[in-house]
């Protein structure tokens, strides 16, 4: 180690975060990879395209362009919370409706469908509301359960599917799925055991 490197670590103060000192200290790992997941991590891209790279070249000039990935503002109403909207929102913005008009202000909704999902694990079924792009969601994951197990919580974006997802992982956790039926239930709980150690 060079005199540099070791005068910079002797006057190194680490930064005093939530999670270093006080009660956040004391808090389980699982919460606090549950805050990160929820708070500090970005969402997925929904209502844009996300470009990879950070350079771009437009084809018929030849010219290139920094790539800027800023996220569309979506406002996310207090119904969100009784559905499962797969990360949608309402998407404020203008609208032109002719080349000499006047732009005007418009709100883009997604649209809602009530629909009956199946939870394997807590083996109910439940009539919600629902998105489209949240039906295509629980069919590419193969699945209700797989869906909310496999999607982080900044994703999820609903309180409903939050309690939903932690009622599953506590009958995982708890091996109460399935009392009168011990074959299913082993066959269940070894199909969704590797989410309890994720």
């Amino acid at each position: 180690m060079s005199i540099k490197q070791s005068a910079q670590r002797l006057y190194y103060i680490p930064k005093i975060s939530r999670w270093s000192k006080g009660i956040g200290a004391e808090l389980p790992e699982e919460y606090k990879k549950f805050w990160k997941e929820w708070k500090l991590q970005q969402p997925a891209a929904v209502h844009y395209i996300k470009k990879e790279g950070l350079f771009e070249r437009n084809e018929k000039t030849e010219e290139v362009y920094p790539v800027q990935n800023v996220p569309i503002p979506v406002i996310y109403p207090k119904e969100i919370d009784d559905g499962i909207w797969g990360g949608e929102g309402i998407v404020q913005g203008f609208k032109k409706k002719g080349i000499f008009k006047r732009r005007v202000p418009h709100f883009w909704i997604p649209s809602l469908y009530k629909s009956v999902i199946y939870s394997e694990v807590l083996d109910t079924y439940m009539r919600v509301v629902i998105t489209q792009r949240a039906l295509s969601l629980i069919h590419e994951n193969y699945g209700f359960d797989h869906y909310l197990l496999k999607t982080p919580a900044c994703d999820l974006r609903s309180l409903l599917a939050l309690k939903l997802k932690r009622q599953i992982l506590i009958a995982l956790a708890d091996k109460t799925l399935y009392p009168n039926d011990p074959k299913k239930h082993t066959e269940v709980y070894a199909k969704y055991e590797q989410y309890l150690s994720a």
